[in-house]
């Protein structure tokens, strides 16, 4: 291997001194792509690059032309994520560091002191510049610091306003009208007297507990085998209450499909810091297999439908679980928390809710998550929930945006994340990935109640795949 002089060492430094954002499966440029980069981006390293291959001859030559090939996928990589005036701000900075590099060099190499002084100039000028350029982008980002105060000041103010109406409208949603119903409900259990099962499970709160789910059968002349939904109440809901509400506002959906209401223990779902502490994935597999073995049931065509605590555990089982059966997973105000998901890996729960173990979540399935602009529970731009509690303070959540792109990754998609929705369906902008496959829709001026947008046709085409 050719030794470098000091001249090739600060050139390969600073040509790849931002080459770490590479993806492998990028296509690299050829050397004749690189050097017409060079020419019409930064011709100051030209000069440069001639006398490497003058004083280093063709093996360093080719040294450099790779380093500067991860300058050029950088540069294209930032065109791409951030646009074309950062890629251009990017090589300003370049261009700066070989014209500094240049200028010290030829400094140290002058004998005469008027040149000294003169590229002495020359090099202070590039450093004010630099500052110059460092105090602009701290003005830039302290607008939008004040930017972001004064819509935090606003939001906090309409909550204040509208706080007795979001009390009203976070009972109505988790309620259900169950205070209206009580007596109803009472006299379809004693009446009906069927559709209960239990699968029995041992934790630290409970040893042989039968755990309640209920299941409805729509009744079909030709006996095909249905798909099966399974849904998970919210946090201080429970079983009975959600299946009213859904055979109610999804009967076409109902007659079907098998419909399946599991009961949380102590109206929750084991997720961070919740009252349950019991295996609540484990729980929804034990009932997914023992549908699965009936004959009037499609062994691979199950979905689970979650709302907020419940979308919660429907991440959960979509991160941790190896049943093939479960075909679609829809999240209603529950994007990923930071626990799930830690800004580099999916994690596992662990037995102790520790979160530390890497998670591989199955490929191939399909997604909808469903939040709410204005929700104050779930923060949608994602950060500490103002409410749920999680070890260490509040629960903090991934933004909603970024968590569908996020399980589009994990299914297969390569593309880049979706600044603009995909289409628009009233109140709803809808962002769409793998051919609808990961969808989101983010429920503008809605709260936690955002579940309400999902009308039973919007429902009926995510299923359907249409």
């Amino acid at each position: 291997m050719l030794k470098m002089n000091s001249l090739m060492i600060t050139f390969v430094v600073v040509l790849s001194a931002f080459g770490s954002l590479l993806h492998a499966e990028e296509e690299r440029p050829t050397a004749e792509h690189v050097l017409d980069f060079l020419k019409e981006k930064m011709p100051e390293s030209m000069g440069l690059l001639e006398r490497v291959k003058e004083e280093e001859g063709e093996e360093g030559y080719a040294e450099v032309v790779e380093s500067a090939a991860d300058l050029l996928m950088e540069y294209l990589e930032i065109k791409r994520e951030e646009g074309a005036e950062a890629a251009e701000n990017f090589l300003a900075e370049e261009r700066t560091r070989v014209r500094m590099e240049s200028l010290v060099e030829a400094w140290h190499e002058a004998d005469d002191e008027a040149e000294k002084r003169e590229i002495r100039k020359e090099i202070g000028k590039l450093i004010g510049a630099q500052i110059d350029r460092e105090i602009e982008h701290g003005h830039r980002e302290l607008k939008k610091l004040k930017e972001e105060v004064e819509e935090i000041e606003k939001e906090l103010t309409e909550m204040k306003e509208s706080r007795e109406g979001m009390i009203a409208e976070e009972l109505r949603e988790i309620l259900s009208d169950e205070e209206e119903r009580e007596g109803e409900e009472r006299e379809e259990q004693e009446e009906e007297g069927d559709g209960e099962n239990v699968i029995k499970q041992s934790w630290s709160q409970e040893k042989n507990y039968a755990r309640p789910y209920w299941v409805n059968i729509p009744e079909l002349d030709d006996g095909e085998a249905l798909p099966v939904i399974i849904f998970l109440h919210g946090n201080g809901g429970n079983a009975r209450g959600l299946q009213r509400m859904v055979l109610n506002r999804y009967p076409k959906v109902a007659s079907q499909s098998i419909t399946v209401f599991p009961e949380g223990y102590r109206e929750s779902w084991n997720i961070v810091s919740e009252r349950s502490k019991a295996d609540d994935r484990a729980f929804v597999e034990a009932i997914i297999r023992e549908l699965a073995e009936r004959d009037d049931v499609k062994k691979n065509d199950f979905t689970i439908i979650g709302i907020s605590n419940g979308a919660a555990l429907v991440n959960q089982i979509a991160i941790e679980t190896e049943l093939p059966n479960i075909k679609n997973y829809i999240s209603a105000v529950s994007p990923l928390n930071g626990f799930q998901y830690d800004g580099k890996n999916f994690k596992s729960r662990g037995e102790e809710n520790d979160y530390e173990e890497v998670a591989k979540p199955l490929v191939g399935k399909r997604l909808l998550n469903i939040s709410g602009t204005n929700d104050p529970l779930v923060p949608y731009r994602g950060g500490p929930s103002k409410a749920i509690p999680a070890k260490g303070g509040k629960l903090p959540f991934v933004d909603a945006e970024e968590s569908i792109f996020l399980w589009a990754k994990q299914m297969g998609y390569g593309g880049k994340k979706l600044s603009k929705p995909s289409k628009v369906n009233g109140k709803i902008d809808i962002f769409s990935y793998l051919d609808g496959d990961v969808v989101h829709f983010k429920v503008n001026e809605h709260g936690h109640n955002a579940t309400q947008a999902l009308s039973q046709e919007l429902l009926l085409e995510f299923l359907k795949g249409e």
